[in-house]
């Protein structure tokens, strides 16, 4: 068993919260964590499905097409990551995300 980082964007969730735990100074912000060690083997763990770089990476030109299509993909997976995983998370991932950036907090 290796050792290997983990990405952490939900650190922006709350970033006035983690600028005051960190003692960060007042024009600086967390933009995500890292955390650095080896999973537990006793505990049996899941990768969330990431959305696939046709949705997120565009050259010379916009793909909107391939973007949507790669999209709605996606979200197929991840629900049934959400099944799997008994999250219970309401619409399919696109509404899940808008949702939680639709507000300032």
């Amino acid at each position: 068993m290796s050792n290997f980082p983990i990405y952490i964007g939900g650190i922006r969730n709350r970033p006035q919260e983690v600028a005051e735990i960190l003692n960060l100074p007042s024009s600086v912000y967390a933009v995500f964590g890292l955390c650095v060690g080896c999973p537990n083997p006793e505990v049996e763990a899941a990768i969330k499905p990431r959305l696939p770089q046709s949705a997120v990476l565009h050259r010379e030109t916009y793909k909107l097409a391939e973007q949507e299509e790669a999209i709605a993909h996606y979200n197929e997976i991840i629900k049934d990551f959400y099944t799997e995983q008994k999250m219970n998370i309401a619409g399919d991932c696109s509404e899940h995300s808008a949702q939680r950036i639709a507000t300032v907090e």
